[in-house]
């Protein structure tokens, strides 16, 4: 469980190791290989789109209504997490 402000967050334990590796590499692009070999594990079977449905949920979590996103998408690279 996440804490934001008042209000905590449930996430899953695949959210919140996806949300870890992003924290730790705060202002990185990470590609989605990356993202798949330090959450999923290298020899995982997943395709590279399992990171963007778990990206997504990560952010509708995440993200107040009128603020920006934490993790953007890099157009042909990958994602970020911004400070």
């Amino acid at each position: 469980m996440l804490k934001r402000g008042e209000h905590f967050i449930e996430l899953t334990n695949k959210e919140f190791e996806l949300l870890s590796v992003f924290m730790k590499n705060i202002n990185r692009v990470l590609t989605r290989e990356v993202l798949l070999d330090q959450v999923w594990g290298y020899d995982s079977v997943v395709e590279t789109n399992v990171v963007d449905v778990y990206v997504r949920h990560l952010r509708n979590k995440l993200n107040a209504e009128d603020k920006e996103q934490y993790i953007q998408t890099v157009r042909g690279a990958g994602y970020v997490m911004r400070e």
